[in-house]
């Protein structure tokens, strides 16, 4: 009685063993007669068809596709680096910090004791816009007077009355004017009478951006704008070297160097002083920054892109750009127009644009990245303010030099 349901399961094992091999012959005898198996074949690393290629990875063959579209590629990334940088900027620029009204701190009598001196010319106007609005924000402020045309236009306006100066201009001696600024940084000061007497604070040293430059061929520029873009160059590097950062040091103060970022990066033609005096300010600037980390002097840059210092439009327009190149080219000899003439006309209508990338960042947001870093605790080393500052230092980083060659050749 035992063996019989033993028996039967046995028979139904063997039927189902039957007729799943039934199936699968019939699968294998429909895959034959199919090209499927030609084409899975072709990836039988043992086939002994000498003409098959071993098949690449899925990496090798990204890398490939990128090799062979890296421009694309290239371009793409950078378009998005751009924007992506530029809408962190304007989010982060939007907010509030921590309720700041950007207002100099003035002590419990109500006199100011925080001072800025800003290097700079006041007979350009972004240095004398930066000079007020420090002024009316609180701050004590010292402007330098650079020459003897710095000296007349101070005498002449107005305007600077509510300004402090350093006279850097009667004598090459700026080891003498720097230790007289520092003993009035020490001097007692009494706001009004019985007032209790207090020392200034020098909470900024703040390098103002040069802006005007000759522009034209390299040979066609004299000795004499070459000699004036070095002498703004050498303000610098007496500065530094005459106890500049020593008296930073002792008043703990930082160090703030603002300097436009476009023409630096890009190299345009025919703009070679601004971009040889914009990249020695970046790269002299950048080596002090890592020379005083260890010792607590924050060198802070801000690389500016285009600011809107006017209240009319300053977009591209064909033909401002043509009378700037007619008045430029008036000064030419006839060798150097047949030259130069047609190719200077087609590379400052390209450069332009680049120079002049719509409306800009308004002069507001230039002043509170100022008055920010002022009075930060732990200032960043690089702050980008203004359109283009930094999409075309991107864009220099990724696109190869031959692809801006063409687009400013």
């Amino acid at each position: 009685m035992v063996a019989e349901p033993v028996l039967a399961t046995v028979e139904m094992l063997n039927l189902a063993y039957s007729k799943v091999s039934d199936f699968i012959s019939s699968l294998t005898n429909a895959t034959y007669n199919t090209n499927i198996y030609d084409k899975v074949s072709k990836f039988n690393p043992f086939t002994e068809d000498h003409h098959f290629q071993p098949t690449k990875s899925l990496w090798e063959k990204v890398e490939d596709h990128i090799v062979e579209h890296r421009l694309a590629y290239i371009s793409v990334l950078s378009v998005g680096i751009g924007l992506g940088g530029y809408f962190q900027y304007k989010s982060k620029a939007s907010e509030p910090k921590n309720g700041l009204r950007r207002r100099v701190r003035k002590l419990p009598n109500g006199a100011r004791r925080d001072a800025v001196l800003l290097v700079g010319s006041p007979t350009e106007p972004l240095t004398r816009l930066m000079a007020l609005d420090l002024e009316k924000r609180g701050f004590i402020v010292y402007l330098t007077i650079l020459d003897e045309k710095d000296e007349k236009y101070v005498e002449a306006n107005s305007i600077m009355e509510d300004l402090d100066y350093l006279n850097l201009s009667d004598s090459y001696s700026f080891d003498m004017h720097l230790s007289k600024f520092r003993k009035l940084l020490q001097m007692p000061v009494v706001p009004f009478v019985g007032a209790e007497p207090h020392t200034l604070n020098l909470l900024g040293i703040v390098l103002a951006p040069l802006l005007y430059f000759p522009i034209g061929p390299i040979e066609n520029i004299t000795v004499a704008s070459w000699l004036k873009v070095n002498e703004r160059l050498n303000v610098y590097l007496k500065l530094l070297s005459s106890g500049l950062v020593s008296m930073a040091r002792e008043h703990k103060s930082k160090l703030i160097v603002v300097y436009p970022n476009v023409v630096r990066n890009l190299t345009i033609p025919y703009h070679a002083p601004e971009a040889v005096f914009q990249s020695s300010v970046h790269s002299l600037f950048t080596a002090l920054s890592r020379e005083l980390y260890t010792q607590n002097i924050p060198v802070t840059h801000i690389r500016m892109g285009n600011l809107n210092v006017s209240s009319h439009d300053k977009s591209y327009d064909k033909s401002k750009i043509s009378s700037l190149v007619a008045s430029e080219m008036k000064g030419w000899n006839e060798d150097v127009k047949s030259i130069y003439a047609d190719r200077f006309a087609k590379a400052e209508y390209r450069a332009n644009p680049i120079r002049s990338t719509g409306k800009g960042t308004s002069l507001r947001d230039f002043y509170h990245t100022i008055f920010d870093v002022l009075y930060s605790k732990n200032p960043p080393k690089v702050i980008y303010c203004g359109t283009g500052a930094r999409t075309y230092e991107w864009i220099l980083r990724f696109l190869p030099q031959s692809f801006l060659d063409l687009v400013l050749r």
